[in-house]
């Protein structure tokens, strides 16, 4: 079935190259999110499941000892000691600070007590010694037929009459309201009424740690999910660096080809015509003739000989061979032999004298390039400038021009191999993208670098940096 319009449309979009990288860094993306999703989802609900048990282990180990016939009782003292406290509070022989500090000391005697109970069991449950369990009281409520009389609100503070109180955040494992009655007695007007008393009470476990402990057992299993997201984002990663870099060998080779073709093309065509020319008999009887289509031939013979040199030269390593040498009388010469009617030629070279030890075969070859590249890239009637000097432990060359500039964003990319500055017309400009690739790559060589300097419209300065030994 074919596919709609917009749809084939949307296809082929995608697949084109750089939209292919897109769309696979964007896939990569929801993968990964989609991965760390489940991890999540898992992750919390094996929390809650192992919480759930750890939990349910705890209410094991204290059920024996907090549903024991000894507690029951230090329970029940208390609770009636409370009850009394609250009966003789409601016929006002206690203020309300007196019943406080009452029921203070009652709670108090509740906890000593069953504290010492607890610890007597730690013998046979040694996993106690870890939990923390209370019984509170939050409220207190003393009513009649008509009337109902709060004597601890909810917004007071709880008192804890069992276990051990702390501040930590805590679980509620049981609550309830419990209630009781006292016995009918007669009023003034000896009427019968009847007391109903009620509390509200919740048993809890401290759970400060609670968390740690369950992370403690969720140690391996965070680990493996960590490793896991990982290891996917590890290998989206170098698929993706994989890919660039196939992408950028791509385009090199497509560079190469497209500048070696541009770079043959004139001294192919060159030749065949001057071979064409050599056959024709005027020119072979013309002498004059004939030797300078010689000459002709010789030049573009060099030329497509440099060319291939060059691209040699950018699959070799350089051997270098260092010597001591003044350096002054070095640049000097460089500069009094480069030639150009094109443009002028200035030096700035400083200090009057100096040693430097380096391969000057190879540096001679850079600055031969570049002043090559000054000539080349800029208008005519511009000037060619070296300048050194010493800048702390270095011997620093400079080669400044005055001519177009280059882009920041081409700066970054010059010395990449077979890269050419494409903005503006180049065509007439010949070169396959390897002068500046092969001058870092013997600066290197060096133990130097290279570097540029460029405005648009005010020219470039290429930056040489050779330490010195």
């Amino acid at each position: 079935m074919m596919l709609p319009k917009y749809l084939r449309y949307l296809f082929l979009t995608l697949m084109k190259q750089k939209n292919q990288i897109r769309l696979l860094f964007i896939s990569c993306g929801i993968v990964l999110i989609g991965l760390i999703s489940i991890q999540y989802y898992l992750i919390r609900n094996t929390y809650q499941l192992i919480s759930d048990t750890y939990l349910s282990e705890i209410k094991k180990e204290i059920d024996p000892i907090w549903a024991s016939p000894e507690m029951d009782t230090i329970e029940s003292r208390v609770v009636d000691e409370v009850r009394m406290l609250s009966y003789k509070k409601i016929k006002d022989e206690f203020s309300t600070e007196e019943f406080r500090e009452e029921l203070e000391k009652i709670a108090d005697t509740g906890r000593r007590l069953s504290q010492e109970y607890v610890k007597s069991q730690l013998i046979d449950y040694p996993d106690l010694e870890e939990i923390r369990i209370r019984t509170r009281v939050d409220q207190i409520i003393f009513e009649t037929k008509n009337t109902s009389d709060t004597l601890l609100k909810l917004t007071d503070k709880p008192i804890t009459f069992l276990g051990e109180d702390f501040n930590g955040k805590s679980i509620i494992i049981d609550r309830g309201i419990v209630h009781s009655h006292i016995e009918q007695e007669k009023d003034s007007l000896q009427e019968a009424i009847d007391y109903n008393y009620k509390y509200n009470q919740r048993t809890e476990i401290d759970i400060s740690n609670f968390q740690g402990k369950i992370w403690k057992k969720m140690l391996w299993i965070l680990i493996g999910a960590l490793l896991l997201i990982l290891s996917v984002i590890t290998l989206f990663f170098w698929m993706y660096r994989t890919l660039i870099k196939q992408k950028k060998i791509a385009e090199i080779k497509t560079d190469f080809a497209n500048n070696i073709s541009h770079e043959l093309k004139t001294p192919v065509s060159s030749l065949s015509l001057i071979i064409k020319s050599l056959q024709i008999e005027e020119i072979k009887k013309n002498p004059e003739k004939l030797n300078e289509l010689i000459s002709s031939l010789e030049r573009q013979t060099n030329r497509i000989q440099n060319l291939t040199e060059k691209v040699l030269e950018s699959a070799m390593e350089y051997k270098t061979e260092f010597k001591e040498q003044d350096v002054v009388p070095f640049l000097k010469g460089i500069v009094s032999s480069f030639k150009s009617d094109t443009h002028t030629i200035e030096w700035e070279i400083e200090p009057e004298s100096l040693i430097l030890s380096t391969d000057f075969h190879l540096l001679e070859r850079v600055i031969e390039n570049l002043l090559e590249n000054g000539k080349k890239y800029n208008q005519n009637g511009s000037y060619i400038k070296l300048k050194s000097y010493l800048s702390g432990p270095e011997y620093v060359i400079e080669i400044e021009d005055n001519g177009i500039g280059i882009t920041p964003k081409e700066q970054q990319k010059i010395f990449e191999k077979f890269y050419r500055v494409s903005e503006g017309d180049r065509h007439n400009i010949k070169g396959v993208g390897l002068g500046l690739y092969l001058s870092q790559e013997m600066m290197k060589s060096l133990n130097g670098s290279i570097s540029v300097k460029s405005k648009i419209g005010e020219g470039s300065t290429f930056i040489l940096r050779i330490p010195i030994v």
